[in-house]
């Protein structure tokens, strides 16, 4: 059997890529496509590695019509909303992932490496977020990166889930937000069409969404915010990443 090798960044450690593994393990065990996790890791001049199964596939592509069309949507919807329904009833004794609290909004630094101006309507939508209460419904452990280049299509036409690297403990708004920020930008950079696609897109994702899981009225308010959020985390990391 085919598996992937990964090796993470030194600012992993052991026990946050061990909570990542036993999540997606979970999911795996509960009938999510997710590539099956090896559950033994190693240790290498101070980096974690671990294995995955391999899922023989191709990227979401938003050009294939077979990828991208209404009834996937609703697909995708489900995915996530299946995900958080789970993740409610994830209990774990110590949390080793990165988590969003009111006293650190900002959880993974991405105000450290923004202009004055933008750092302060990124602190802005960050102070907004605060006036949510936490609750089961709203909050849990995330893929925190769910975007369609993280979804693999095999041959049977099943969609799997991948690179849960960044799973942490937030708000469900921001899957949602991510997967929208990322299609919405797809859609406009290939094809076009977006105040249809708009519409459509949302209508279909969030009906797969509750076919899976209640959707909080607080998930719905936060979508706005988390999209800005999102596109500000976006210009940070191309200006960290692209030659300009």
């Amino acid at each position: 059997e085919e598996s992937i090798q990964r090796i993470s960044s030194k600012k992993k450690t052991k026990d946050m890529v061990l909570q990542e593994i036993k999540w997606v393990d979970y999911l795996y065990s509960s009938g999510i496509a997710v590539p099956k996790p090896n559950m033994n890791i190693e240790i290498s001049d101070g980096r974690v590695i671990t294995y995955f199964e391999y899922i023989d596939g191709d990227p979401i592509d938003v050009t294939n019509k077979y990828h991208w069309n209404l009834v996937r949507f609703e697909e995708f919807g489900k995915i996530i909303g299946r995900i958080h329904s789970l993740s409610k009833g994830y209990k774990v004794e110590t949390i080793h992932r990165p988590k969003w609290t009111a006293e650190n909004p900002d959880v993974f630094d991405i105000s450290k490496g923004l202009s004055r101006e933008i750092r302060e309507k990124y602190e802005h939508l960050l102070k907004e977020l605060t006036a949510y209460k936490i609750t089961p419904d709203s909050f849990g452990l995330i893929h925190n990166d769910f975007h369609q280049g993280n979804l693999i299509i095999n041959r049977e036409g099943t969609v799997y889930t991948i690179d849960f690297d960044d799973c942490s403990y937030n708000w469900f708004a921001q899957d949602i937000a991510v997967f929208f920020y990322h299609a919405y930008w797809q859609q406009g950079s290939f094809i076009g069409e977006t105040e249809t696609f708009c519409h459509e897109f949302l209508k279909h994702f969030l009906s797969g969404y509750q076919a899976e899981n209640t959707l909080d009225p607080v998930t719905i308010r936060q979508i706005p915010v988390f999209l800005k959020l999102r596109e500000i985390f976006l210009y940070q990391l191309f200006l960290r990443t692209w030659d300009r």
